[in-house]
Formats: structure tokens, sequence, C-alpha cells
């Protein structure tokens, strides 16, 4: 929360030297500004807040969670991790190189925690 704060701020300021206003105007121009820099900064909390939200529903929240999980399960060198969707949910797709040298694919749905060979 004060990343937002320290951004509208910031917004504010960099407003003022780039749009220099005199007279009347320029208090109202400045306060429709502030207006306007401040739903943009409730859009922001508000993202945030449920990103931060939808981490709460998930079992694996990060790519080193997955490459655990994974291990866990399927021995081998990890070769790459990315983001992707399993069966509609978020996941990860790891990328492993068993020991016989053959290259395959695990998926990890971050929702339920499964873990399957593709």
């Amino acid at each position: 929360m004060k990343l937002a704060s320290s951004l509208t701020l910031v917004l504010i300021t960099s407003a003022g030297v780039l749009f220099p206003l005199q007279g009347a105007a320029s208090s109202v121009t400045k306060l429709s500004m502030v207006s306007a820099l401040s739903a943009v900064n409730a859009v922001s909390l508000s993202s945030m807040a449920m990103v931060a939200q939808s981490k709460k529903n998930l079992k694996v929240t990060s790519s080193q969670q997955a490459i655990q999980l994974v291990k866990h399960q399927y021995p081998g060198k990890v070769l790459k991790v990315q983001s992707s969707r399993v069966k509609g949910n978020p996941g990860y797709q790891v990328k492993l190189l068993s020991s016989s040298g053959a290259v395959f694919y695990v998926t990890v749905d971050a929702k339920t925690g499964s873990v399957r060979r593709k």
C-alpha cells in the first residue's frame, strides 16, 4: 500500500512539473488530476488485493513449489519451468531430462496440487 501511495505522490508531483498551470483554472485542473490519480490508485490497490486473494486459493503458488512436487514423483534434471493452464486452472509445465536421456513434460495444477506426466 505504501508503494501505491508513493506512486500517487510521484505522479501528482510529476504532473505539477510537467503541466504547470496558473490562476483559478490551475487549482481546478490540479484537483481533477488528483481525483483521477486517486481513482487509479484505488484500482491498483483493488487489483493487488484480488491477486493476493487468488493466491490464497492455490496449493502451489510458485515455480519453486512446483519443482519440489515434481521432483518427489519424477527423478531427473529440471530443464525448464513455465506457468501455464492445466485443465483451466493456473499451473506449471515442467520439462525434465530423465537419467536415461529422455525428455518429458510434467504438469502441476496450482489449484489442486496434482502432478501429471504428459
